[in-house]
């Protein structure tokens, strides 16, 4: 993170060549936190886009006696709904329906899911596909991680690239160097803004206290929402 810092600015044809775009998105909100104004710049120049969702994020707040897990799961996927019609109407949405915390990460269930990515870059014309970075310490991230490259195995034309969520505050999940990108970009966010800050706080559940009778429920603090509004969107390379 120190690295992107000063890492140079790359437009979206750089980062998506001349096709549609797939964002893979651990959990509902990753798309939105990591890659809102990709999405909607993408969008807006007429390319296909579509948001693939690994999890239902049910187990953000596990002790709410008011919202179980199955009332989270179908929350939160009205929340992402909501997130990418603030960023653009014509984004699309593919879910998996894995349970939070359960993201494929071996086989046959990775190779099922990585299969039907596969047919989504088919269908979207894609020539980039976008997921979290292996380096994020979070199980579901790293499996999605693992995912994408199990889609770029099956089309090897398409171009990876990684973006952190939590390895933007934390270290990196594994052994560093294992995790360390040969090429950093930054994407420029300031156009895409508001959109972007409407699209986070779509994510009613995650991003306030709605829940609020679970003590131990997630919530993301403040300063890291603005962070992410506020600054370039990073994309890694392999």
């Amino acid at each position: 993170m120190a690295a992107a810092t000063t890492a140079p600015f790359a437009d979206l044809d750089d980062i998506i060549g001349p096709g549609g775009l797939v964002v893979l998105a651990p959990h509902p909100d990753d798309e939105s936190l990591g890659c809102g104004a990709l999405l909607r710049a993408a969008a807006f120049a007429g390319r296909r886009s579509v948001v693939v969702v690994v999890t239902d994020g049910r187990r953000s707040h596990p002790s709410s006696p008011s919202v179980g897990a199955d009332a989270l799961a179908q929350l939160r996927a009205l929340e992402v709904r909501a997130a990418l019609a603030a960023l653009h109407p014509d984004i699309a949405l593919i879910e998996l329906g894995y349970r939070d915390c359960e993201a494929p990460d071996a086989p046959p269930a990775a190779a099922i899911a990585a299969s039907v990515i596969a047919g989504a870059v088919d269908e979207f014309g894609a020539t980039a596909l976008v997921a979290t970075w292996r380096g994020d310490p979070h199980k579901d991230h790293v499996a999605t991680a693992e995912l994408a490259r199990r889609v770029v195995a099956l089309r090897p034309g398409l171009r990876l690239w990684s973006y952190p969520i939590w390895g933007r505050f934390a270290p990196p999940e594994g052994a560093a160097d294992a995790a360390a990108p040969t090429r950093i970009v930054r994407f420029d966010a300031r156009r895409f803004c508001s959109a972007k800050a409407a699209a986070i706080a779509c994510h009613r559940s995650q991003m306030t206290r709605m829940i609020h009778d679970d003590p131990d429920g997630f919530m993301m603090i403040g300063e890291m929402q603005t962070h992410f509004i506020d600054h370039p969107e990073v994309y890694l390379a392999d």
